[in-house]
C-alpha cells in the first residue's frame, strides 16, 4: 500500500494535473527531461531541501502545466523530502509548496533521520563489501527491525511518518513506503543506485525498490520480505533481487517508465525462507520443507545441516539454536556442522532471536517471551 503524492495546481489560468506515479530519472529511463526542464527541477530541489515556500521558474521557456509532474518527479526521487504536502504554480512562473509540518518541526525530524542513517550504514556497511553483501546488509536491517503498521492499516488510520523514512528509521513501524524510502535513501548512502518503484500488489497501490547491483539491475520488496505479523529475528527473501518475469507474477508497474530486470544470478536467495549470514555461509530454512540448510557463499554448494523443519533458528559462536517442527516446536540447538544436537526446553516455541549474549525464544502458548543468558 502506498500513499499517493498530492499535487494541487492553481494557476491563474485554471489548470489540473493528475498525480504521476513511477518516474525515475535515471540514464536508463525513459523519462527525461529537456535543459529547461532539468532547470526548473534543479530549482525545485534546491528550494525543497532548503524548505523555502517559494521558488521562480522561467515561464516563458517551460509550460505552467508541467510544473506540477516535475516537482512530482523531484518527490519520487528524493525520500529525503518527507514533509511535502501540495504545490500551487502560477502561469506568472511563480511556485509556491505547501508542507506538512512547520519548518522547526521539519528541521528537528530531518535531523533525527540523518543522525539514524549515519549510524545504521556505519554499523551495516563494512569495508570492502560487495554491491551485493551492501544491499543485503540494508534490506536486513530494514526488515529485522522495522515492523509493518499492521494495526493502523487494517483500521484505516496509517498516519503520515509511516509513509515516510521518519517512521522506519526512528519511529520502526511503516507501510510500504516508509520501507522503500528508508531503503532508497540508506542505499545511497552506502553508494548503491537505485530507484524507487510504484505500481500494485494484489491489487493494492504499492511501492517497491529497483537496486543495481554489479551493473545489472534487480527489484527488491522489503516490505514483502518482511513477515505480518511481525516475526522478530526473521529475515525472508523471497521477493530479494528478482527479475521482472518473476515479480510481474503478483506485482504490476509501467514497465517502461523503468529499466528492465532479467538477471537470474541470485536467484538461490528465492530458496531461503530464513536465512542468517556466518563464516562464509548462508545458513538457511529450505522455503519447501524448513530443512535446515546451508550454502558456501563462495563456490555456491549447499548442504544440509540437520533433517529437522527448521521455521525458526538464531546463531550464537558455534551454536545453532531453533525450533523443532520435527519434534513439537521444541527448543534445540546444534553445532554448525550439524553435531552434538540437543533439545534444551520441551515447549514449542517461535521466534527465536539473539541480542547480544542472551537467547530470546517466544512461547508458543503462552504468548509471553523468555530468555536465556548464553
Amino acid at each position: 500500500m502506498k500513499k499517493l503524492i498530492e499535487i494541487m495546481v492553481s494557476i491563474l489560468l485554471i489548470v489540473s494535473i493528475s498525480p504521476i506515479q513511477g518516474f525515475a530519472k535515471e540514464a536508463n529511463s525513459v523519462h527525461t527531461l529537456s535543459k529547461e526542464q532539468q532547470n526548473v527541477y534543479n530549482i525545485v530541489l534546491k528550494s525543497m531541501l532548503d524548505i523555502d515556500t517559494s521558488a521562480q521558474f522561467n515561464a516563458q521557456k517551460v509550460n505552467y502545466e508541467n510544473v506540477g509532474n516535475i516537482v512530482n518527479q523531484v518527490v519520487e526521487e528524493t525520500p529525503e523530502i518527507f514533509y511535502y504536502h501540495s504545490v500551487t504554480v502560477g502561469s506568472d512562473g511563480t511556485i509556491q509548496f505547501k508542507y506538512n509540518n512547520s519548518k522547526k518541526d521539519i528541521l528537528k525530524k530531518k535531523s533525527k533521520i540523518d543522525a539514524a542513517v549515519k549510524t545504521i550504514v556505519a554499523k551495516s556497511i563494512k569495508k570492502n563489501m560487495s554491491d551485493l553483501e551492501k544491499v543485503k546488509a540494508i534490506h536486513d536491517y530494514l526488515v529485522l527491525n522495522v515492523e509493518y503498521d499492521y494495526k493502523n492499516y487494517l483500521n484505516n488510520k496509517v498516519p503520515a511518518d509511516s509513509y515516510q523514512t521518519y517512521g522506519a528509521l526512528i519511529n520502526k513501524k511503516a507501510v510500504c513506503d516508509g520501507y522503500s524510502k528508508s531503503m532508497q535513501v540508506l542505499l545511497k548512502k552506502a553508494g548503491i543506485a537505485s530507484i524507487y518503484v510504484t505500481g500494485t500488489a494484489d491489487g493494492e497501490d504499492h511501492s517497491w525498490n529497483l537496486v543495481k547491483v554489479n551493473g545489472k539491475y534487480y527489484h527488491v520488496d522489503t516490505t514483502w520480505d518482511d513477515p505480518v505479523p511481525n516475526k522478530k529475528g526473521v529475515v525472508n527473501y523471497n521477493y530479494f533481487l528478482l527479475t521482472n518475469n518473476q515479480l510481474k507474477k503478483d506485482h504490476k508497474w509501467t514497465e517502461s517508465d523503468y529499466p528492465n530486470a532479467t538477471s537470474g544470478q541470485y536467484n538461490y536467495f528465492h530458496n531461503m525462507e530464513n536465512m542468517i549470514e556466518k563464516s562464509g555461509y548462508y545458513y538457511y530454512s529450505n522455503a519447501q520443507n524448513n530443512i535446515l540448510y546451508k550454502m558456501n557463499k563462495s563456490s555456491k554448494k549447499t548442504s544440509k545441516v540437520v533433517s529437522d523443519r527448521v521455521p525458526y533458528f538464531t546463531i550464537y559462536g558455534q551454536w545453532i539454536y531453533y525450533s523443532n517442527y520435527s519434534n513439537g516446536g521444541y527448543l534445540y540447538k546444534v553445532k554448525l556442522n550439524g553435531k552434538s544436537k540437543k533439545q534444551i526446553k520441551r515447549m514449542h516455541v517461535v521466534n527465536i532471536y539473539m541480542n547480544g549474549k542472551v537467547l530470546y525464544y517466544k512461547e508458543f502458548a503462552s504468548g509471553k517471551y523468555r530468555q536465556i543468558k548464553l
